[in-house]
């Protein structure tokens, strides 16, 4: 009897030391609107990399942006600096998953949303985005153009004949 007890007791506390994540991987969307439900809890989180990481001290923020909204992400340096590629209109950035503790109303962060990253992983690497041009939207756009400055020039020139006109008292 005093076996089994062990081996559950055992079972036990190698599960308290995997720290098992209360949730699996969460949307921005249920952050949002199940934002108590979540406050405190172990998730993983995963989104692109956007805008910069921000590094204060020993540790730092970066922008995860999933479908719906982006969530800052506090975390040590040493993590982010796994991060290669954040998302601008150059670049797609690199997809990230953290697993850390949310807080809707984060005490150290002024009240910000914020996930405390425990771990972080590239998912897929980001790079650059090429940019190509649409052939008929420039020829729409000239072709609109061409338009435009022929209708004001005959508009000047109407404009002309009606001050002539005028000017030397030609109309009522």
């Amino acid at each position: 009897m005093i076996r089994v007890l062990v081996k559950v007791l055992l079972v036990i506390m190698i599960l308290f030391a995997l720290e098992l994540p209360a949730y699996g991987l969460t949307s921005s969307t249920e952050l949002l609107e199940d934002g108590k439900k979540y406050t405190g809890k172990r998730i993983i989180f995963q989104g692109e990399a956007i805008g910069d990481v921000m590094k204060r001290g020993s540790y730092g923020w970066v922008n995860l942006r999933d479908e719906e909204i982006a969530v800052g992400v506090w975390a040590p340096v040493g993590m982010l600096e796994k991060i290669k590629y954040t998302g601008d209109y150059d670049h797609r950035g690199d997809t990230v998953e953290v697993e850390g503790v949310f807080s809707q109303n984060c005490k150290e962060h002024e009240g910000e949303i914020d996930i405390h990253a425990e771990s972080l992983k590239i998912v897929e690497a980001g790079g650059k985005v090429a940019h190509s041009v649409d052939v008929k939207k420039v020829l729409v756009g000239g072709a609109l153009s061409l338009l435009a400055l022929t209708l004001f020039t005959v508009n000047r020139i109407q404009k002309r004949r009606t001050v002539g006109f005028v000017g030397r008292g030609l109309t009522k």
